[in-house]
């Protein structure tokens, strides 16, 4: 059975880099929190020490852009936390790891007595947050090198 595991940076770096940003360096796929107030979850395919899907969240307030689609109360300090880097190995999709990842995530914002789950979802990925809860909000939008976008977010 497929598990996750709540690990250091450099564990979900690598995959993180080669699905979602393959031309760049894990350094250039690093985040500002990775060290400091990240929580970073990895997922494992049964009897496989490989890290197979990964996902990193720490708190952050939703664009202000969307206060009139998401409630005012996700604005207040920790209440709100953002979700980057999921990506799943192409050997394991379909597997049911991101949704592992995704439901560890919102597990560490309920512990940490969060609210709220954001992402900016990639337009293909839209359908996989909504079939778990997410909702798209505001226009779509573009991340210049990277493409569409859709603000998703979810009470947890």
């Amino acid at each position: 059975m497929p598990t996750v595991r709540r690990v250091p940076a450099a564990v979900v770096r690598p995959l993180r880099t080669a699905i979602l940003r393959p031309t760049w360096t894990d350094r250039l796929a690093t985040y500002d929190q990775d060290e400091t107030v990240a929580v970073h979850v990895a997922a494992y395919l049964d009897g496989d020490d490989a890290v197979h899907g990964v996902g990193t969240i720490y708190a952050e307030a939703p664009p202000d852009d969307n206060r009139d689609a998401i409630p005012e109360t996700a604005y207040a300090d920790g209440a709100s936390w953002r979700l980057r880097g999921m990506a799943t190995s192409e050997a394991a999709r379909g597997a049911g790891l991101g949704r592992l990842v995704l439901e560890e995530c919102f597990a560490v914002v309920r512990e940490r007595s969060g609210s709220v789950l954001w992402c900016n979802a990639r337009l293909v990925a839209v359908p996989f947050y909504a079939r778990l809860g997410m909702a798209a909000v505001g226009p779509e939008f573009d991340i210049p090198g990277i493409g569409p976008h859709y603000v998703m977010w979810r009470e947890v």
